[in-house]
């Protein structure tokens, strides 16, 4: 499996940012060293500086997951998992998971080398608390699991995960706050916008561009060529054919349906 090296990006969908919001790290078209190179090829975290531990946000399902994939990784390359920051951080761990609760989220202050993998599985709670890493330069290094393939080609943003069995093709872009779940597909050119959300086995197309902040059920499609913006929510098992602007849902079982989503 070749996935190294890896071309970093910042997010292929940049905002001016304004007074009051957060202004994350930028990491652009990053050359690895060999040695570096190595290290990110273990561990899946492609970050330039040592690591000596992480630390998940999130202590959910998702974070149950990211923990099982690190901890993977853990045992061929000596990088441990450290513990858990969550804002609900009274609430005991699963069975199994034998490392501990660090604190909330905005009293979290990374030992030397630490870096944050973001395990949420929601598109608002992504963009939420990697904002409030980033104010505190926290480090949040995109994270690829063992048995995903990346294509040296491809571009990740910071904060982003792709897990188990998922495919990111040539010349695709993930943006920052990325969430590819398991068994999905990026194809060539293909982009997806910042803290935007693939459930288990969705999959864009050739050329496809999902916008930010938007949700991709499980097993939705976006065809070749087809583009849909930002905050949009893709049905599961619908197949998209027609672009689509902003804030729409898009569902395919029975009739094709294209409908605004109500502003909050």
């Amino acid at each position: 499996m070749v996935r190294l090296p890896y071309p970093i990006s910042s997010s292929e969908f940049p905002e001016e940012v304004g007074a009051g919001q957060a202004r994350h790290p930028v990491a652009v078209n990053i050359s690895l060293s060999p040695l570096d190179m190595t290290s990110a090829y273990k561990t899946g975290l492609l970050c330039q500086a040592p690591i000596s531990s992480v630390v998940i946000a999130g202590a959910g399902g998702f974070g149950m997951e990211i923990f099982d994939y690190l901890e993977q990784q853990a045992l061929r390359v000596g990088v441990p998992v450290a513990g858990f920051i969550d804002d609900t951080s009274g609430a005991p761990l699963p069975a199994g998971i034998h490392t501990s609760h660090l604190g909330k989220i905005d009293d979290f202050q990374p030992a030397d080398g630490q870096v944050v993998v973001v395990a949420l599985g929601s598109v608002s709670g992504r963009r939420a608390v990697l904002e409030r890493l980033w104010r505190r330069g926290v480090s949040t290094p995109a994270f690829v699991a063992d048995q995903a393939l990346v294509s040296s080609s491809a571009q990740l943003g910071n904060g982003t995960v792709v897990c188990p069995f998922s495919i990111v093709n040539r010349n695709a872009r993930l943006g920052d706050g990325v969430a590819v779940n398991v068994h999905c597909s990026v194809g060539h050119g293909a982009s997806v916008g910042d803290h935007s959300i693939l459930s288990p086995y969705a999959a864009l197309n050739g050329n496809a561009t999902v916008g930010r902040d938007c949700f991709l059920g499980t097993r939705a499609t976006i065809y070749p060529n087809i583009r849909i913006g930002n905050g949009c929510v893709v049905d599961s098992h619908a197949g998209v054919r027609m672009d689509a602007g902003d804030r729409q849902m898009i569902a395919s079982r029975g009739n094709y349906l294209v409908n605004a989503l109500r502003t909050r």
